[in-house]
């Protein structure tokens, strides 16, 4: 059984998508590639199918330029078309990820393999907590309002842009995300509502919370921006990854399989796009 990698774009050429493609294929993956293209240029559409990619695409033009117009942010709606892809194909394992700003060190199935045991789902912590972080706890807030604001601000914020699991699961988790997201208050709240799913059963028992010392996925707008460290750096619930080379690391040294974030830190950007470019 085949195994997936899925993200999706819009408004993204091929300057800005292809860190994310050339790390995938540099990785040694060898599952599925699938891209999910709202607004696109035919340039950039036929180098990422000439990458490899398989691509989802929903109006394309005589020129083969593809458009899709909707009311819903690109962070909620990816969600249902990821549902949708996986209720047409059987996949093993399933990873989706943010894409302008996610490369792949490493393999991920290898990881997966290695950790997830009788868990379904693995999930990356921000190493910092809702009452903490200014932007996600306003954004808890605007969310569900004050009542479940009050209850869930001292949870730890996983992060919405790095998901892996086991297919079935993570079929079911995209449409959770977007059900819920659905008649909230305000458009961007994919990582709110799902920190608030997460924090409950099921998936307490059947999920792995990974932190950034695991090695799975470095988060680094909380853990390692240079705007931002001075301030969250001792709010930080554990280490900072740091760089060795071009590779990104744990405090330990031990590569990270996902780094997210990467475009918030300058001198790491330059040399993760040299690397990928």
């Amino acid at each position: 059984m085949k195994d997936l990698i899925i993200g999706a774009s819009t408004n993204y050429d091929w300057s800005k998508l292809k860190y994310w493609i050339n790390s995938i294929n540099q990785s040694g993956f060898e599952g599925e590639k699938v891209l999910i293209l709202m607004n696109c240029d035919a340039d950039t559409v036929k180098k990422v199918i000439d990458s490899g990619f398989k691509i989802i695409a929903f109006n394309q033009d005589e020129s083969g330029n593809l458009s899709h117009q909707s009311n819903l942010p690109i962070h909620v709606e990816r969600f249902i078309h990821i549902y949708n892809h996986l209720s047409k194909l059987d996949y093993r394992y399933v990873i989706t990820t943010d894409v302008k700003d996610v490369i792949f060190q490493k393999n991920p199935i290898d990881y997966i393999e290695k950790v997830i045991g009788d868990k379904d789902l693995i999930f990356a912590s921000e190493s910092m907590l809702y009452a903490d972080e200014p932007w996600g706890n306003q954004n808890l807030l605007e969310t569900y309002g004050s009542f479940v604001h009050e209850r869930f601000k001292e949870n730890e914020i996983y992060n919405v842009g790095v998901l892996a699991g086991r297919a079935e699961q993570m079929k079911d988790l995209a449409m959770n995300i977007f059900g819920a997201a659905m008649g909230k208050p305000i458009p961007i709240c994919d990582q709110s509502t799902f920190n608030f799913l997460i924090s409950m059963h099921p998936y307490t028992k059947s999920s792995h919370y990974l932190s950034s010392e695991d090695a799975w996925a470095a988060q680094l707008g909380t853990t390692v921006d240079p705007s931002k460290i001075d301030k969250f750096g001792p709010l930080l619930l554990e280490p900072s990854p740091k760089i060795e080379g071009d590779m990104v690391v744990t405090s330990q040294g031990e590569p990270f399989t996902i780094v997210h974030q990467y475009d918030r830190v300058p001198e790491w950007k330059n040399l993760i796009e040299a690397k990928y470019g």
